[in-house]
């Protein structure tokens, strides 16, 4: 009987060691499955990033390309309206008229213009309120 218990003791042993060794596989199994996901998010992640730095990238070039063409078309209207003023210039030293008309006072509605600042935004605008300064409006022609 003695035999039997050792034997029965070995089996139970042998059974129970497969039972564990079974379970720590499938814990295994199951960390390898989550490793995986994890794996698989991480990578769909880095491409998300890859394809949002790709495109800032792009913006940024765009930008720069627009910026560039923005200064160019500034380069050209300083260089155009230096042309006008020089025109202009030659001008008043060629034509009586135009040279009586430069050195004539300016019209009273252009001298209100410049006897306070414009109002050029809804900062100002409530400034001026605050301040109730008068406002003419934009049809007003000069006071006769």
């Amino acid at each position: 009987m003695n035999a039997i218990a050792v034997r029965l003791g070995t089996i139970a042993l042998v059974v129970l060691a497969l039972v564990v060794g079974w379970l720590y596989v499938e814990s295994l199994h199951a960390e390898l499955v989550a490793a995986q996901v994890d794996a698989r998010t991480a990578k769909e992640t880095v491409g998300r990033r890859d394809a949002l730095i790709a495109d800032l990238q792009k913006k940024a070039r765009d930008d720069a390309q627009a910026l560039a063409q923005l200064e160019a078309k500034r380069q050209r209207i300083a260089a155009d309206l230096a042309q006008f003023e020089t025109d202009f210039e030659a001008l008043k030293h060629e034509n009586e008229t135009v040279r009586a008309w430069a050195d004539g006072p300016l019209p009273d509605a252009v001298v209100r213009l410049y006897d306070r600042p414009a109002i050029t935004g809804a900062d100002d605008f409530i400034s001026a309120m605050r301040a109730r300064l008068a406002l003419h409006a934009a049809g007003d022609g000069p006071a006769n």
